[in-house]
């Protein structure tokens, strides 16, 4: 009976070790569950973090860039602007040297018809008759022509001139505003920012439009 009792009592307390030890495995299996759970949680939150981080990079690069070409879209515009007002000032300065072509021209013209009137006066006034007076006044005449004629010709040449010229200008501010054009920079894009890891909240990037 003694020995029953023994023998019972032993299995009694290795039933009760083995439910403390299989208890002591499920909580030390419980608890590392945990500990790998919260290091996931914080290796995600991390790379949240991280990514945070990221997004504004790219959008303080994105407002840097955008910044940078605005300027110099600003510096394109105002070399636009100074490229047409030295081709104006051009196109100026060659009307008036062909306003004083024509200038001079008109004032030489009455010279040389004053001179033919002179002229034809003075071979009248000498009271000769026949064929050679009418030959002297023709001779006035025909040297008056040749001289309006040569006013003529250098109105007509400062006008071809004048427009060689102004092509000239506007070929020089053609190729001003392609170099200036050629310099310009691509448009900045939007950045792409990148997802939440796991798809949780995170922070959105701010933009300095300031800076």
């Amino acid at each position: 009976m003694v020995g029953a009792a023994a023998a019972s009592s032993l299995s009694a307390v290795g039933t009760i070790a083995g439910i403390a030890s299989s208890a002591i495995g499920v909580m030390q299996a419980q608890s590392q569950a945990a500990f790998a759970q919260q290091q996931a949680n914080l290796q995600l939150q991390q790379q949240r973090q991280q990514t945070e981080v990221q997004n504004q990079q790219l959008a303080n690069q994105y407002a840097s860039e955008t910044a940078a070409q605005q300027a110099q879209r600003k510096s394109y515009e105002n070399q636009l602007l100074n490229n047409t007002q030295a081709a104006n000032k051009a196109f100026t300065q060659e009307q008036v040297k062909l306003d004083e072509a024509r200038t001079k021209a008109a004032f030489r013209a009455q010279q040389i018809y004053a001179k033919g009137i002179g002229a034809k006066g003075a071979v009248l006034a000498t009271g000769a008759t026949g064929q050679s007076v009418g030959l002297l006044s023709m001779d006035a005449d025909r040297k008056a022509g040749f001289g309006l004629a040569e006013q003529d010709a250098t109105v007509a040449s400062a006008a071809r001139q004048g427009q060689v010229a102004a092509e000239g200008v506007y070929s020089e501010k053609q190729t001003a505003d392609n170099t200036a054009f050629s310099q310009l920079k691509v448009p900045v894009s939007h950045p792409t920012f990148s997802p939440s890891p796991g798809g949780g909240p995170i922070s959105a990037p701010t933009y300095n439009w300031f800076d």
